[in-house]
């Protein structure tokens, strides 16, 4: 269940706040459900509040400090939503969650977990490219990043050697 502000956290909570990287994992799950009963509510509860959260620099704060979780994670929502980057709900100060997500990059190393962070971090990293690979597929009219049913049709075209489940 969605919190009263109209978001979820990771202690399932009520009396804590929305986090942004627990509400993005949510509205991905319930992208699909749109139909059902209430979900749409749901979400657009959820995408107000994030988008009341978001900072000026157009990234999101959890447990006191910016991080890239909650913005890798709203990315993927954003596009498993159909909801565009540019979208004025989730840009700051002319600044996207793409926009955001990059700043935590150090080039040939990865992604770090926070500004404040010295080296790269591998779960940072692995939400980093899961959003922006969900924002590269919804550009390019894809499936969303975690149905890729096109992917076994392009890979049986680009490898018709190897057996690949439909």
């Amino acid at each position: 269940n969605a919190l009263p502000d109209g978001g979820w956290n990771f202690m399932c909570d009520a009396a804590s706040d929305a986090e942004p990287d627990m509400t993005g994992m949510a509205l991905q799950a319930l992208a699909g459900y749109r139909d059902q009963n209430g979900v749409q509510t749901a979400i657009d509860r959820a995408i107000t509040r994030m988008s009341g959260m978001q900072n000026g620099d157009g990234g999101f704060t959890s447990w006191g400090a910016p991080n890239l979780e909650g913005c890798a994670q709203m990315l993927a929502a954003l596009c498993a939503l159909g909801i565009s980057v540019d979208d004025a709900r989730f840009v700051k100060n002319g600044t996207t969650l793409e926009d955001n997500l990059l700043t935590f990059y150090t080039p040939g190393k990865g992604f770090a977990h926070s500004a404040e962070s010295t080296g790269s971090d591998l779960m940072a990293t692995e939400q980093a490219l899961q959003g922006l690979i969900a924002l590269e597929r919804a550009g390019a009219g894809q499936t969303g990043l975690y149905e890729m049913s096109d992917a076994a049709a392009l890979a049986r075209k680009t490898h018709p050697d190897v057996r690949v489940a439909a």
